[in-house]
């Protein structure tokens, strides 16, 4: 998860941005590393409720 981020983020700071497919792994990339723990915490929440 934190290397999509790291990749994505040095691809997009390189010269060549110009790439749609690098702004798309961008977007990947955040989207899992705020996507994962919001699911695993409410995955938390629900077990602790049962």
């Amino acid at each position: 998860m934190t290397l999509w981020f790291v990749a994505a983020t040095f691809l997009r700071s390189g010269s060549g941005n110009s790439n749609p497919a690098l702004l798309v792994m961008t977007f990947v990339a955040l989207g899992l590393v705020y996507g994962i723990p919001v699911y695993l915490l409410v995955e938390l929440v629900e077990h602790i409720a049962e």
